[in-house]
């Protein structure tokens, strides 16, 4: 049937002209080799008519080496067996195999179609540029990969997440609420039936309070909670960990989705900020371009180092001289009970650290000179002062038994806080 298409029947003998078939120039008559032979005539149609010799061994496209004839088999076939029965169709094209006919038909009649007569199907911004499936949305793997146990979901506390259920469900004994005895006969008593009635509403009951709570773990992402705190951790650098995890209860209004986005815009919220910082710096230092800013930050860097490493080859330099020298080696290093030199730490620089902005003049100089960076001194302050307000007094051995860092620069930061006014000593 796929061939009937290509079949021609000779005007004279009424039998099909095999090719190759003699088609008539001037009266379209097609005639078989025989007929044409033998001379034979048909009203309107004369043997000394012009003729051509038809064959379909020609191709149909550029650059192709089908002939007419095998694309005529595969559009027969398309519309007997109907498009994917590749195997069925490779069958009537006789000459190519099924992945020769799907990529042909792929290649010249949807994606490279030459012919206007051939594009039957308007052309969209969808079918041209095919957008990407949303992930977990359509997933093609399952019907090939069921889903199997793996080691990630012992993270899930129990939760299987292509079935969408716990493998311990909330009050699992609810259904058990139907284990009674029906030792009742008549099926009319009125009792039994109130009572299993009773027993259906309370299992519907206990059955809601089960979907509210698996609700609530999966808007709330409480599924993995380890998972969560580890994802806190992009954040370090512009909201730091503490303010992360008190930011956490925030998730009992919110979905997942809704959490995310309140993070990151707090994140972005962070980042422009000491975008602005650090344009505000460059503006004072006279920058206006940021060709010129970028040399800045450069050239500063480089003169960071070199001041480094000139102070510590000067304390080098020192620490070999007092060491030769009879006074200063007797007072550094022959007094065991006396002071040992000890080699002064750098400024920091904290000018692109979270937090610099919240800080005065007189903060940012004792932040860089402890080495301290601007939201941990923040935090620092902000416990001491409710201490100071929770008792009317602060003594620094309180102060060190709140704040586990250095007890130089926590004493420092005592008595920055005593001058400023924000904490006092006990009458």
């Amino acid at each position: 049937m796929a061939s009937d298409i290509l079949q021609v029947k000779c005007d004279i003998c009424a039998e099909i002209a095999h090719e190759p078939f003699i088609e008539c120039c001037e009266c379209e008559t097609n005639l078989c080799c025989t007929c044409f032979a033998s001379g034979k005539e048909k009203s309107g149609h004369k043997n000394d008519h012009k003729y051509a010799v038809r064959r379909n061994d020609f191709p149909l496209f550029e650059n192709c080496n089908w002939s007419a004839k095998e694309e005529c088999k595969l559009l027969s076939a398309l519309a007997t067996y109907g498009y994917g029965n590749w195997e069925e169709i490779s069958k009537s094209v006789h000459t190519r195999s099924k992945l020769e006919c799907q990529e042909h038909y792929k290649k010249y009649y949807i994606e490279k179609v030459q012919y206007n007569e051939l594009k039957l199907i308007p052309e969209t911004e969808h079918s041209l540029f095919l957008k990407p499936l949303t992930p977990y949305l359509y997933n093609t793997e399952l019907s090939t990969n069921p889903p199997r146990n793996n080691q990630s979901d012992q993270l899930l506390a129990g939760y299987n997440a292509y079935r969408s259920e716990f493998e311990l469900s909330y009050d699992q004994n609810a259904e058990s609420i139907f284990n009674i005895e029906d030792s009742y006969s008549d099926d009319d008593d009125e009792c039994m039936d109130a009572l299993k009635v009773s027993l259906v509403c309370a299992l519907n009951t206990r059955l809601r309070e089960r979907q509210r709570r698996y609700k609530i773990i999966q808007n709330h992402g409480l599924i993995m909670p380890n998972r969560l705190l580890s994802w806190l951790k992009r954040f370090d650098a512009t909201l730091s960990r503490p303010k992360s995890e008190r930011l956490l209860p925030f998730m009992q209004f919110m979905t997942g989705m809704q959490f995310d986005a309140f993070m990151e815009s707090l994140n972005l919220e962070e980042e422009l900020l000491n975008k602005i910082v650090r344009l505000c710096e460059y503006r004072r230092n006279g920058m206006r371009t940021m060709h010129s800013a970028r040399l800045y930050m450069q050239l500063k860097k480089d003169n960071d180092l070199a001041y480094k490493e000139q102070k510590y080859a000067t304390s080098i330099m020192m620490r070999k001289f007092d060491s030769q020298s009879p006074v200063k080696h007797k007072l550094y290093f022959g007094n065991a009970m006396g002071k040992r030199y000890r080699k002064a730490s750098l400024p920091l620089d904290i000018i692109d650290l979270p937090g610099f902005h919240l800080l005065s003049e007189s903060e940012k100089t004792l932040c860089s000179n402890i080495r301290l960076i601007p939201r941990n001194y923040l935090e620092i302050k902000k416990l001491l002062i409710s201490e100071n307000n929770k008792l009317g007094f602060l003594r620094l051995l309180d102060a060190r038994k709140i704040v586990k860092i250095d007890v130089n620069k926590t004493r420092k930061i005592y008595d920055y806080l005593l001058s400023e006014g924000f904490v006092s000593k006990p009458n």
